[in-house]
């Protein structure tokens, strides 16, 4: 595979040189020499200001083209611009984002002022939909373009944090672990058991790497694909949506050089309650009363084990979550090079993230290198090359965050030495110690990722408007993952184990892609895209452990040295087909329609179903451009649009449909020497499938009042079939599961979208973007099964699948209050015990006639987000508010006896603080010390919540200031992430939520200081 990597390397270096040499060279600007028919003519160079004629200030990112070429440049952050043009160039284009385009003859001026007018009738911003780009006027499907302006001014060292809340029917879980991913669903879940990722497009290609790999100062813009339509073209990677994802390009005719820097500080933002010393005391001698114990507070250190009760009397206490935790930080530094001129397009950037999370020893390190190169060889063809390089080190074993709720603020965590304890109580040998494995362990995690994507586009000249672009994309990731955990000094037994994880991945994507577009007459035009391509993924990787080690001298290159070894391996191969056909058509450019038929084969799937096809059709009109809307001055944009469509899911491991076989070791009665076995592991499956999603999809897209409120509002239903489970068997076909195809899901919702200038001034504006979505998702059937023959579905009580229901719920009993004195008390209950409710009414509570649906779990109801942006003059403020309501979870650490002491009668280990009953304090929501949970209820909590998540200040400096340090721009920032929360959540965060111990990892409270220049 290494052969694969240096050949990738030789093609960059090759194609880059050689553009950049072609570039460079004196009087030529193409790979090729001029004839004389090529001779240019005279040029002129003409400058000049483009203003708002609202406001007469500056409008900086004007684009400013000549008319009919690619030649063109961008005003600065003033408004100014120059371009170079020959004496026989008519018009220059100038155009904008919200502002009207104009179109103006130059003739003899070299000096040109131009002012633009606002205008949201013009809808002209270039939106990406997939194998090309649309105007936002012609689009017609879901596509929601994220604002990359709204999250430059904020320490987002991940791509997926500029989604958050910011795209309505998107949700986003951050991890709060540095160079983690998070979760994306969009739309809700539709699939049990094939996946809810969305696809990741990076510059047209599928993205099989992490999102934590691509540097957000490198993205020009950001797509997300909603609907069967928009999406389909992805055909069978596309059923949960598709982000696309477009890296920068240089656009100025002079070198621009751009420093982007950010230093910040975290801290916990939230951390589950723990009990304090003194509360702690307390709940050891409130249990020992409950248990029937002596409990004199005189004699408290009698009821501690003896390490406690040393530290108690020597006044040595410990805060678990400040003993686990490190000081937060965060560093960023971006630098990139860009330009352009007649030939060649080129943006270099280099950037390093240095990251130390809030838990002990969790740490980031990121090195990202991008190279975008495009040169116009000929008029008819141009060739270019998009590479990107990260590096990612999370080496350092962190602490465990699950061993914090079992820790005793009188616990031994370090000895005098600074050596770990094995227990931070040994009498115990049951609470762990966070810290024992971040300070035995040495440990090195790297990943490494090159991708790349070489392209030619042959502008074929006998044909106008045809065009064929081919794109052959390598991709070779390898990481690796070493541990060595070293000898315990104070153990006699030796404990060193050591082991090596070694992974190689390449993919490679070839597609063929012919485009035509054709205006015939002034009625009707046409787009016309045809796709072939292939694609492959192969992945090998090897395990190699030790333990018992005879020397700590060698850490993990000493595996010969261990008293056990093994050693494993792996690999796997995937490949597909595709060919896709769309058409666009324009009537009057307001009746638009668009056709699009992908057709896919995976080899993941059994023979007879490796094909499957996926059609869609939009349609749109432009409601506001007919003759009967002219009289309605105050309406800029009113659009309709309908969308229905298919897509696929593929996302399952290779080789599911076949028979696998595994090994094992066996020794016969004899007493002989092990024998290796092979077994069938895996039942064959020949019927395995796609997993499909039909989706239909309307929308009205709106502007009034010369663009002060815009939005969508976008309603949709989507019926997933041919779900990919696991299909539990019966132990007599000697097989525990299945692949295979059953059931279907449904999937609807709501999704609103509000833009609004609610205040324009000359000096001051105030804006807001408001995104509010409700989604409600249900499984339709599952095996057609009625085995009790009440006439109703079976439900599937192990997955906790209910006919239905939301495809995460939560199923168990229903608690009714804490039993009190004076209540009827059943047998087996007392005072301070969980009363639960009895629903059939016989009088005892029992798992078959009293458990039923809690509530939804998994994802909200509702999700909404709040921007507003504040400007006055050069200083701007951005504060955004995120909330989800609607769904709970379990938090199994509310049962104040969760995990008990069999070594320590009378005590309990579990140390969050939530309160408890007791004869003096009657709670009526928390249950008594001595409660032993008899049902197994799992304790259920709100997960709503409301958040400020960031706030940022900035200054731009004007222009002549900055001009006298030669730049163009100069920002400073300061901003606040994840300020404070709103929740009755008791775990670290209410959005990631997390049903084990272990995901309760403490969120980030981060603030930052940065700067953006330009040269």
């Amino acid at each position: 595979m290494k052969e694969r990597l240096f050949t990738l390397l030789l093609l960059a270096a090759g194609l880059g040189c050689g553009m950049l040499q072609a570039a460079a060279l004196p009087g030529h600007n193409r790979l090729y020499a001029h004839s004389a028919d090529d001779i240019p003519a005279a040029e002129i160079t003409v400058r000049g200001r483009v203003t708002d004629r609202e406001k007469g200030e500056g409008i900086p990112g004007v684009n400013v083209v000549l008319k009919n070429s690619r030649k063109g440049t961008t005003t600065d952050a003033d408004g100014n611009y120059s371009i170079v043009i020959s004496t026989t160039a008519d018009v220059l284009v100038f155009s904008s984002v919200g502002f009207a385009t104009q179109e103006i003859t130059v003739g003899d001026r070299t000096l040109l002022n131009v002012t633009l007018e606002s205008d949201a009738r013009a809808l002209d911003e270039v939106v990406v939909v997939g194998y090309g780009s649309q105007s936002r006027r012609n689009v017609t499907g879901s596509v929601a373009k994220i604002d990359m302006k709204q999250t430059e001014n904020l320490p987002n060292t991940n791509v997926t944090q500029s989604l958050r809340g910011r795209v309505a029917g998107v949700q986003f879980t951050d991890s709060g672990r540095p160079g983690q991913n998070g979760s994306i669903l969009i739309r809700g879940p539709r699939s049990l058991g094939g996946g809810n990722d969305p696809l990741i497009v990076l510059d047209g290609i599928f993205f099989n790497g992490s999102l934590a790999d691509i540097n957000p100062n490198d993205i020009e813009s950001m797509e997300v694909l909603k609907d069967a339509s928009a999406a389909a073209i992805y055909g069978s990677r596309a059923a949960n949506g598709v982000i696309l994802i477009t890296s920068r390009r240089g656009t100025t005719r002079k070198p621009t050089i751009r420093v982007n820097a950010f230093t910040g500080v975290s801290e916990m933002g939230r951390t589950v309650k723990l009990l304090s010393p003194e509360r702690y005391l307390q709940k050891t001698l409130d249990y020992r009363t409950q248990s029937g114990l002596p409990s004199d507070p005189a004699s408290v250190a009698s009821y501690l084990t003896t390490t406690e009760a040393a530290n108690y009397k020597a006044g040595n206490v410990v805060d678990p979550w400040k003993a686990a935790s490190q000081p937060g930080r965060m560093d960023s530094y971006d630098l990139s090079l860009s330009g352009r001129n007649e030939a060649t397009n080129y943006y270099l950037s280099a950037a390093f993230t240095n990251e130390k999370g809030v838990i002990l020893q969790d740490n980031q390190k990121r090195v990202t290198l991008r190279t975008n190169i495009e040169n116009q060889v000929t008029n008819w063809l141009s060739v270019g090359m998009n590479t990107t390089f990260v590096r990612r080190d999370l080496s350092g074993r962190e602490a465990d965050v699950a061993s914090i709720y079992y820790s005793s603020p009188f616990g031994t965590w370090t000895y005098p030495d600074g050596e770990p304890t094995q227990y931070t109580v040994p009498e115990d040998q049951v609470s762990g110690q966070p810290i024992r494995a971040a300070l035995l362990t040495k440990n090195e995690e790297i990943y490494n990722n090159l991708f790349s994507n070489f392209y030619g586009l042959v502008n074929i000249p006998f044909v106008k408007g045809l065009s064929f672009r081919v794109n052959y994309s390598p991709n070779y990731r390898w990481n690796h993952t070493y541990n060595f955990v070293r000898q315990d000094r104070r153990l006699t037994n030796n404990t060193t184990s050591a082991n090596k994880y070694n992974q190689e991945s390449f993919d490679w994507v070839l597609e063929n892609i012919l485009t035509y577009t054709k205006q015939i007459g002034k009625n009707h035009g046409l787009d016309v895209t045809l796709l072939y391509g292939r694609n492959h993924q192969q992945s090998e990787s090897t395990t190699a452990n030790a333990n018992q080690l005879s020397s700590d001298a060698l850490g993990w290159n000493s595996l010969t040295l261990g008293g056990t070894q093994t050693t494993t391996s792996a690999a796997s191969m995937v490949d597909g087909i595709s060919s896709m056909a769309r058409l666009n058509y324009r009537f009057k450019d307001r009746y638009l329609l668009t056709l699009t038929a992908r057709r896919d084969a995976s080899s993941v799937f059994a023979a007879n179903n490796k094909y499957a096809t996926f059609p869609s059709a939009a349609l749109a009109w432009i409601v506001s451009d007919e003759s009967f809307m002219r009289k309605a001055t105050a309406v800029d944009l009113l659009k309709f649009r309908l969308s229905y469509g298919a897509v696929g899911n593929q996302a399952i491991q290779p080789y599911q449909s076949l028979g696998l076989s595994g090994i094992t070791q066996y020794v016969y009665g004899d007493g002989g020497p092990t024998s290796v076995g092979i077994y069938p592991s895996t039942m064959a499956n020949s019927n395995l499938k796609w997993e499909t999603t039909y989706t239909a999809n309307a929308a009205i897209d709106f502007s009034l009042f010369k663009g002060r409120l815009g939005g969508t509002v976008e309603v949709y239903n989507s019926d997933t079939k041919n779900l990919i489970v696991q299909r539990s068997l019966p132990t007599l076909t000697g097989y525990t599961s299945v692949l295979t195809n059953l059931g279907a899901t449904n999937n609807k919702g709501i999704e609103l979208t509000f833009n609004t200038v609610n205040l324009r001034k000359k000096n001051f504006e105030w804006s807001s973007n408001i995104v509010l979505s409700a989604n409600r998702n249900k499984i339709v059937h599952l095996y057609r099964s009625d085995t009790n023959g009440d006439g109703q579905e079976d439900n599937d009580l192990i997955n906790r699948w209910f006919i239905g229901q939301p495809v995460t719920v939560y199923y168990d009993y229903v608690f009714d209050g804490i039993y009190q004195q004076g209540d009827q008390i059943p047998n087996g209950s007392q005072p301070g015990f969980i009363r639960f409710k009895d629903l059939n009414g016989d009088g005892k509570i029992d798992a078959t006639n009293d458990r039923t649906i809690i509530g939804q779990g998994g994802q909200p109801k509702i999700r909404w987000g709040v921007t507003n942006n504040f400007s006055y003059g050069n200083l701007s403020l951005s504060v955004f508010v995120n909330a989800m309501q609607g769904w709970i979870s379990d938090f199994i650490l509310l049962d104040p006896n969760s995990t008990k002491s069999e070594n320590s009668p009378g005590r309990a280990l579990n140390q969050i603080d939530a309160g408890w009953w007791t004869a003096d304090n009657k709670s009526d929501t928390r249950p008594s010390l001595v409660y032993t949970n008899p049902l197994g209820y799992n304790y259920y909590v709100s997960r709503n919540f409301v958040r400020i998540q960031d706030v940022s200040l900035a200054y731009n400096f004007p222009a002549k200031w900055v001009k006298k340090v030669h730049g163009t721009n100069l920002r400073v920032f300061a901003s606040a992430k994840n300020l404070y929360t709103f929740t009755k959540w008791p775990g670290t965060d209410p959005e990631s939520g997390g049903t084990t111990k272990s995901s309760f990892y403490p969120m980030p409270r981060t603030y930052t200081v940065g700067l953006n220049l330009g040269f």
